[in-house]
């Protein structure tokens, strides 16, 4: 393949990295297109990583490779940075400076920035801190890893028995994000407190105790579910009251009313036994042909959750939540509740005896598949690329030719063909015969109308009739 283009740098790199490697590209975003065209587009569960550029130069071929390497987990997009739009990257995403990049891992998470250069094994070592959401969706390729899955097990590894999950469901949009972001405070609090745990600071950690330790021991996780898309496992879960959270939205309906809620998991303990068991293949054979799902219990939570209840009723919400939260700060008592929430039911759930359920869960929803969005970027050729782009690449191009000594003889050549082959069909054409003509006059006469002789015109017969008493005279030789 010839490069086509100018001989800069940037452009030959590119060229390297779109026309012969494959990469995909990573395009650039203004202040006005970043949130509604990338932002806004990008899957809802990828984390939304933004490179500042000073210079404008495309994406280095490492980058790329990255996103190539990351796209199940990450959206890459570039933004030029400009000295007068420099307040508003500094409100809306702490950046100082360019070059920068940025991690946006959720709704109301706050961003994290790095400032500066970084050589290849730097960037993939911020890649692997930073790939997943704060909060991660609950997804047909992340169950497992999740301890989600009633077919799996926990995070803690597969001696344990209970595990729980808590899960903030509803279809995409704003109220669901305020769901999210109210779970990943929620969390990050139980986070903190466990901390506190481990460092001997034990004020206020008894309330939260259960779900601080078994966050700790990866028996616990939160997540989000796309209840929209995963509407049979949402319906299972939430049972009848999933109008507001599970299925697609009406045409007319506005009425998103997303859920919260908890799944205990519980692995089957005569499953398990028989297993362990080693004398028992021939049974271990039989239940491994058809493991049963785990136990599955679903708690809703019910309690405030939401700031527009603070809004409503202010004076009630604030006296309850100080007596409730030894005045804390009234959004953080509002996580506080829902980690006392949690962990009373966990409380409940490692100490009383509950019995095994056997229903069947619905599987989620296989979603996109992780390299799908390459599948264009793979045949070297965007959408985007003119004819005269796609000839180029090709490998030929006429300007090659017209310094080749060769080409004037070339075309001499042809021309003297041109023109002798035009003479020779004049010349054949002039030279045809009269005998070759002949046949052409006789067939003309043919088709020319008989002439009448008769006096009105009407045409002769071929034999006038003779009549009855005709004699035939006879003329004598020797008559004068």
């Amino acid at each position: 393949m010839r490069y086509p283009g100018e001989l800069t740098v940037d452009s030959v790199v590119n060229w390297v990295a779109s026309s012969i490697v494959g990469l995909p590209r990573i395009l650039y975003y203004s202040k006005e297109t970043l949130g509604p065209q990338f932002i806004g587009k990008s899957s809802h569960h990828k984390v939304k990583a933004i490179f500042f550029s000073s210079t404008g130069e495309r994406a280095a071929p490492f980058l790329r490779q990255a996103a190539q390497e990351y796209s199940s987990y990450a959206s890459f997009a570039f933004v030029l940075w400009k000295e007068e739009e420099s307040q508003i990257w500094w409100n809306s995403l702490g950046v100082e400076s360019a070059p920068a990049l940025v991690f946006l891992k959720g709704p109301g998470a706050k961003p994290v920035v790095y400032h500066g250069t970084f050589s290849k094994s730097e960037f993939t070592e911020i890649m692997e801190e930073h790939k997943h959401q704060e909060l991660q969706q609950l997804r047909s390729d992340t169950s497992l890893d999740l301890g989600c899955d009633a077919r799996g097990h926990s995070r803690a590894g597969k001696e344990i028995m209970i595990w729980y999950c808590v899960i903030a469901a509803g279809r995409p949009g704003v109220e669901l994000s305020k769901k999210r972001q109210i779970l990943r405070k929620a969390q990050d609090q139980l986070l903190s407190a466990a901390g506190e745990s481990a460092t001997g600071n034990l004020e206020n950690l008894v309330e939260v105790a259960s779900a601080a330790t078994a966050l700790k021991n990866d028996r616990l996780t939160f997540v989000w579910l796309d209840g929209e898309l995963q509407k049979k496992i949402c319906a299972f879960y939430l049972a009848t009251d999933y109008h507001g959270a599970c299925g697609p939205r009406g045409f007319e309906d506005d009425n998103d009313k997303p859920e919260v809620f908890i799944v205990r998991f519980q692995r089957n303990a005569t499953y398990e036994a028989l297993k362990a068991d080693k004398k028992n293949n021939l049974i271990e054979t039989l239940q491994g042909q058809d493991t049963p799902d785990a136990s599955q219990l679903v708690a809703r939570y019910n309690g405030p959750d939401g700031i527009l209840e603070v809004r409503n009723s202010l004076v009630y919400y604030f006296t309850y939540m100080v007596k409730s939260c030894s005045l804390k700060s009234i959004f953080n008592c509002l996580f506080w509740q829902i980690n006392k929430w949690v962990s009373q039911i966990i409380k409940d759930g490692d100490t009383r005896e509950i019995p095994y359920f056997t229903s069947k869960v619905p599987d989620l929803v296989p979603e996109e598949t992780n390299k799908e969005w390459l599948s264009g970027t793979k045949g070297i050729r965007s959408a985007g690329k003119s004819l005269k782009e796609r000839v180029q690449n090709s490998g030929f191009s006429f300007r090659d030719y017209l310094t080749d000594p060769r080409i004037g003889p070339a075309l001499l050549m042809l021309a003297c063909i041109s023109w002798g082959t035009i003479w020779f069909k004049n010349i054949q054409s002039a030279q045809k015969t009269p005998k070759d003509e002949a046949p052409k006059d006789k067939t003309d006469k043919r088709r020319r109308p008989k002439l009448s002789t008769t006096l009105f015109g009407q045409p002769e017969s071929s034999a006038d009739p003779e009549p009855r008493d005709a004699r035939q005279w006879e003329m004598d030789s020797d008559s004068d």
